[in-house]
């Protein structure tokens, strides 16, 4: 891999924008929450956090937000994957007085990139890219200093399966693998020709990603997005280029921000690889069962992804969960818990058990599930990142009607981070 040139965490005015930006954005009714036992000896990993957009030093202790180095490090995490959202468009309400987002929608992002303010707004799709290729520098200027004796803990790049094996949590300063994912390939046009989509695959690649979704908020030139297309829109020719082109480089596959169609589509594809299947992951999304938003999942998008072998990370934030700010703590805590319990509901269906069994000569609903917080993603959570060992508490605790524990310690140690070494390993490989 090239090294990319060093870049500048923003400074002066722009800096003290983006700080007080992350601030307003990234709330939370609790931090700093002591380690719970309820998750000692698991291997904890979350599948998605914006943190590394909002131009904060991300190895630096601050007061704010969801993710910091010294946080991680007591949060007990053994992976935390960063993600670079290239566009974040702000709600408009259409014809029908409906709030949607599109590519006309005022784009967020633009004052934590401040540069971009002085570019022609008809070159600003290129910028986009740029937006990426920053946010990878940002993240291995993470990896870098994670190097120095006094970081917190030291970051383990995850670049191939094999990166995945030796991730433990030992004594003294921990190892806490790190990957970098890409949030919406929003520079590319669904007639551009099969040559510039692979350039671009390869680039971004080259930089460090090892994860990509190829839309964020709404449609683009790959495909459908959840939240604009009434999940109709499938994956384009563009589309269909890129995913087998991240199935040919092992890059990892996020349906996050994907329509229904497209999730369809996608898994189908996966599936019909004459390499053989290949899985896909949601590294963070809601539940429709429990919150019927356009951005949840269905049961039917829960069961594609699961049919290829992937994952579904359930996120932490309030619009996922669907709870109100004057819920109290608990009560929110038990919404999440709800939205493990209806994924593994889907999960669990007579007849898809029956299919997967079929398929793969054995199935186990609870390997599907993981943790997808969307931290710093301009979200609102029950808590940071030391709380992911209380969520652990919470579905250990979690009890049926005959008051069985529906999550044992086995299978919740598969929910909480070995589901997803195995699964990113296994699409790394």
């Amino acid at each position: 891999m090239k090294p990319l040139a060093p870049v500048d965490l923003p400074r002066g005015l722009p800096g003290a924008i983006a700080r007080i930006a992350e601030r307003v954005s990234n709330q939370t009714d609790v931090r700093d929450l002591d380690f719970h036992s309820a998750a000692d000896g698991m291997f904890l990993a979350d599948l998605h956090c914006d943190t590394l957009l909002w131009g904060v030093d991300p190895m630096a202790s601050r007061n704010g937000g969801h993710v910091d180095g010294p946080r991680l490090a007591r949060a007990g995490m053994g992976l935390q994957v960063f993600a670079a959202p290239t566009w974040t468009p702000l709600p408009f309400r259409n014809d029908e007085d409906r709030l949607v987002v599109s590519a006309r929608s005022f784009d967020q992002s633009h004052g934590l990139f401040p540069t971009e303010l002085l570019t022609p707004a008809r070159e600003r799709n290129r910028k986009r890219r740029s937006r990426a290729l920053a946010i990878a520098r940002r993240f291995h200027e993470m990896t870098r200093d994670s190097q120095s004796e006094t970081a917190p803990f030291e970051a383990v790049p995850l670049m191939q399966g094999g990166d995945l094996d030796g991730l433990t949590r030992g004594d003294g300063r921990p190892n806490i693998g790190v990957m970098l994912a890409l949030e919406g390939l929003h520079w590319l046009a669904d007639d551009d020709p099969a040559e510039r989509v692979e350039a671009t695959v390869d680039e971004l690649y080259e930089a460090g990603f090892r994860m990509m979704a190829p839309t964020h908020r709404f449609s683009n030139g790959l495909g459908g997005a959840s939240e604009n297309s009434a999940g109709k829109g499938g994956l384009t020719a563009a589309g269909r280029k890129w995913l087998n082109l991240c199935f040919d480089r092992r890059i990892v596959v996020d349906l996050a921000h994907a329509s229904s169609a497209l999730i369809r589509e996608a898994s189908g594809m996966a599936l019909t690889r004459e390499d053989g299947p290949k899985p896909i992951i949601i590294s963070h999304a809601g539940i429709k069962a429990v919150n019927p938003r356009a951005r949840n999942l269905s049961e039917g998008d829960i069961r594609a992804v699961a049919s290829t072998g992937g994952l579904i990370g359930i996120g932490f934030w309030r619009s996922a969960m669907g709870w109100t700010d004057d819920e109290p703590y608990l009560a929110k805590m038990q919404r999440l818990v709800e939205s493990f319990v209806a994924a593994l509901d889907t999960l669990s269906e007579p007849h898809f058990v029956e299919e997967m069994e079929g398929r793969h000569g054995r199935y186990d609903p609870y390997e599907h599930l993981a943790f997808g917080s969307d931290f710093d993603g301009a979200t609102t959570t029950a808590f940071d990142v030391t709380g992911v060992s209380h969520v652990v508490a919470a579905l250990a605790n979690a009890r049926d009607q005959k008051m069985r524990t529906i999550f044992p310690s086995d299978k919740l140690a598969l929910i909480s981070g070995e589901n997803t070494r195995r699964v990113l390993q296994v699409a790394m490989t």
